[in-house]
C-alpha cells in the first residue's frame, strides 16, 4: 500500500472551502425563500415592463436612429 501522509493541511484547506461554499448556497436559498423574500424585487420583468411602455434606458423623444441602438 502507498503511504498516505497525516498532514492535516490538506484537509483544513478543503474543509474550509467546502464550508464556505455550502454556507454561500445555504445563505442564497435563505434569501430566496427566507423571512424577508417579499422584499425581492424581479428586475428583469420591471425592466421588460419598462421596455414595454417604452421607457428603457432613458430614452427621449426625440429623433433617434433606431438601427444604431444596441440592447
Amino acid at each position: 500500500m502507498i503511504g498516505a501522509t497525516k498532514d492535516p493541511t490538506l484537509i483544513l484547506l478543503f474543509g474550509s472551502i467546502g464550508i464556505l461554499l455550502f454556507g454561500s448556497i445555504g445563505y442564497g436559498i435563505y434569501t430566496t425563500v427566507g423571512p424577508s423574500s417579499y422584499k425581492l424585487r424581479d428586475t428583469i420583468k420591471e425592466h421588460a415592463r419598462m421596455h414595454e411602455l417604452g421607457i428603457a434606458h432613458g430614452h427621449n423623444h426625440q429623433e433617434h436612429n433606431e438601427s444604431e441602438h444596441i440592447h
